[in-house]
């Protein structure tokens, strides 16, 4: 990872075993987040509501001061002889959707204005920018995982300035129609919000946040590589302590590597013991929002994909014997042809196969059996930094891999190199 260096010490730095330490990430973090999008979708329901949407037209709005941020909402900016695009209306139909008569189009709403004026239905277009995140969804979710991880610290959402119950407003109401410019105002409060909205999906994203990339880099790993990431002895049962501790604060359960079968933390065996992220776990939500925040910011994925390709050309791993791993990697590369991802086939403690994962729906089932039989245990040990970078990830379990689509250049590499990568 390209940061890899700099997490490593960040962690080791802020013990992110502590679960204190992750109070810092709730309260400069998640709930500034919570609050803005709290608003933005305070202000969307506003624009939706019967006060507008539910009025015949413009014109039936009743409160005088409303009406005209409405009519500069759907009209504002656009002039005769002018680019429509730098518009006010342009930037609120596009994300938020306000427009005149269902318009599919800017400019048909435009039109619409133009011929009957306040006579016009006001309506909400789907296809806006906050109702693509969606940011009603995206408000529960933080909520969510807020009231997570408050039950794990053990404080109130009052301690963080957030209403204890339905509709858990923030304790500082920004009032959407106060969002609204009147004509001969600038927009100069929701331009804010908006972009500082941007800016804080963009410090949240995993390769910029360092909580969000170290529950990344974490999310699956052999327990003896984490311990090794601190600079933890395995054989110091205080130290395996401390991992067992941040594995039940994320929500990571512990599998043996011999027989894939849960086991308890801490243990005496870490160098058999794998943590895999699981479903509903506070890791799993953490790293959900990686889709909203893709669609809030594009730029989000970018630096992601950067930082998968750096990983690639900064990681170094050797394989040896080399002759006993070259077959895993070549039925890996045969099977990325057709799929992304594969099925290791494990018989006690062994990799004795690798198929395209029929099991799971495949139409054609395909096995390369392996002549070399390598332990399970120290192929996932070997890969476990590609893993955490995001080349390769564990779908349903320590024996079901995906890939990126970038994944195949650095097989590529490890095949041509004979082992080394």
């Amino acid at each position: 990872m390209s940061m890899r260096t700099s997490l490593r010490e960040w962690a080791k730095e802020n013990k992110v075993w502590e679960p204190k330490t992750w109070r810092i990430f709730l309260e400069k973090d998640l709930v500034p987040f919570y609050k803005q999008a709290y608003t933005l979708n305070a202000l969307h329901e506003f624009l939706k509501s019967e006060k507008i949407c539910g009025k015949s037209s413009l014109a039936d709005i009743e409160d005088e001061t409303l009406k005209n941020k409405i009519r500069v909402a759907i009209y504002g900016g656009v002039e005769p002889n002018k680019d429509f695009s730098t518009s006010f209306a342009k930037f609120m139909y596009d994300n938020f959707g306000i427009c005149a008569e269902n318009a599919p189009s800017f400019e048909e709403s435009i039109k619409h204005y133009e011929s009957w004026g306040d006579g016009i239905k006001v309506s909400i277009n789907p296809n806006s920018w906050v109702n693509s995140i969606p940011i009603g969804n995206l408000v529960d979710e933080l909520k969510s995982l807020i009231q997570r991880f408050c039950d794990k610290l053990n404080i109130k959402l009052s301690e963080i300035s957030i209403q204890e119950s339905y509709p858990y407003h923030p304790f500082k109401v920004i009032e959407p129609d106060t969002l609204l410019p009147q004509a001969g105002e600038k927009p100069e409060k929701l331009v804010s919000l908006i972009n500082e909205f941007k800016q804080k999906a963009l410090d949240l994203s995993i390769g910029v946040n360092p909580f969000t990339t170290f529950v990344f880099y974490s999310r699956t790993i052999p327990l003896v590589a984490l311990m090794r990431f601190f600079d933890l002895n395995e054989d110091d049962s205080s130290d395996v302590e401390k991992i067992a501790k941040l594995a039940n604060f994320l929500g990571l359960k512990a599998y043996s590597m011999i027989d894939q079968r849960e086991v308890s933390l801490p243990t005496k065996s870490p160098d058999k013991v794998i943590l895999l992220l699981t479903s509903n776990s506070l890791s799993y939500k953490i790293l959900e929002l990686r889709d909203y925040l893709e669609k809030i910011n594009p730029t989000i994925k970018q630096v992601h994909e950067n930082m998968i390709k750096q990983a690639i050309n900064q990681i170094y791993i050797t394989f040896e014997p080399w002759k006993d791993y070259e077959p895993i990697f070549s039925a890996i590369r045969d099977i990325m042809k057709d799929e992304y991802g594969c099925e290791l086939v494990v018989s006690q403690g062994r990799i004795e196969k690798i198929t395209n994962g029929y099991s799971r729906g495949y139409w054609k089932y395909r096995e390369i059996e392996l002549h070399s039989k390598i332990w399970l245990r120290d192929f996932l040990i070997k890969i476990s930094p590609i893993v955490s970078a995001g080349i390769v990830r564990f779908s349903y379990s320590m024996t079901q891999l995906e890939f990126h689509p970038l994944a195949k250049e650095w097989i590529d590499k490890v095949i041509e190199n004979e082992g080394k990568a």
